[in-house]
Formats: C-alpha cells, sequence, structure tokens
C-alpha cells in the first residue's frame, strides 16, 4: 500500500533542517578527528577516507533533498524563500561576522567555524540553489501557502 505524504511543506523543511544538521555533525566529526590526528598521528588514512565518504554521502541527501523539493513537491513560494534565504544567510556568515557594524548581534561559532571547506558552508550554498530554482522553474499548479 502506497501512502502520499500528507504534508510536503512539513517534508521540505525537515529535510532542509536534517540536511544542515548532518553536516554540521559532520563537522564536528571531522574537527574531533583530526583533533585526534594531531595527538596520535596514527589516523591520516581515516581522516582522508572520512571526508570523501563524507562528500559522497552529503551529495546524495543533496540530492536527494533537490529531487523532492523541486520535483514531487508541489510548488510552494514560502518553502523556496526559507530555502534561499537560510543557504545564502549561511554562505554569508563569515562576512557578517567579519563586518564591524554588524558582528555584535551575530553569535559567535568559533567550535566549527564556517570556512569554506567545511561541509555547513557547502550544504548552505546547495540549499540556496535548492531555493533559487524552486523559485525559478514553473512547475504545475502552485500550492497555496
Amino acid at each position: 500500500m502506497s501512502r502520499k505524504s500528507n504534508n510536503p511543506v512539513f517534508v521540505s523543511i525537515t529535510g532542509l533542517i536534517g540536511v544542515l544538521g548532518i553536516a554540521w555533525g559532520c563537522d564536528g566529526l571531522m574537527h574531533f578527528l583530526n583533533y585526534l590526528g594531531v595527538e596520535t598521528f596514527l589516523l591520516n588514512y581515516v581522516i582522508l577516507w572520512a571526508y570523501a565518504l563524507i562528500a559522497l554521502v552529503l551529495a546524495a541527501i543533496w540530492l536527494l533533498l533537490a529531487w523532492f523539493v523541486l520535483i514531487q513537491a508541489p510548488r510552494n513560494t514560502w518553502v523556496s524563500l526559507v530555502f534561499l534565504l537560510s543557504g545564502l544567510f549561511i554562505v554569508a556568515y563569515p562576512a557578517l561576522y567579519l563586518t564591524p557594524a554588524l558582528c555584535c548581534g551575530l553569535p559567535d561559532i568559533t567550535a566549527i567555524q564556517l570556512a569554506p571547506t567545511m561541509s555547513l558552508f557547502s550544504s548552505g550554498g546547495c540549499v540556496a540553489v535548492i531555493g533559487l530554482a524552486s523559485l525559478v522553474l514553473r512547475r504545475g499548479k502552485k500550492m497555496s501557502g
């Protein structure tokens, strides 16, 4: 018995939170492995393979999220804007944090920084692209919401 999702908006936003959470967790894992590698000098191959596996897993998750938001779910402008704005905020956060006029109100995330080599930064970029594509592409009927 096949069951359709009752609320694609909920699934899309949950997928967004899940992708960003997984990316943040992967960054934490790599930060921990690098810390252990500096202490013991024995984890070079583990760290190398972990970067590759994390990149493959995140690429698969990004494709799955893009497939759902762009193809499966009905068009919803609010979901597209949430994706676009949250992705742009994550990508622009390092520049915003270093701006003297804005740095007072932004939280410090020094434990895991948003460097361009981090998974959360890359996920923010992919989420922003998914949101922009969802706004631009024309699909079927627009879902009220």
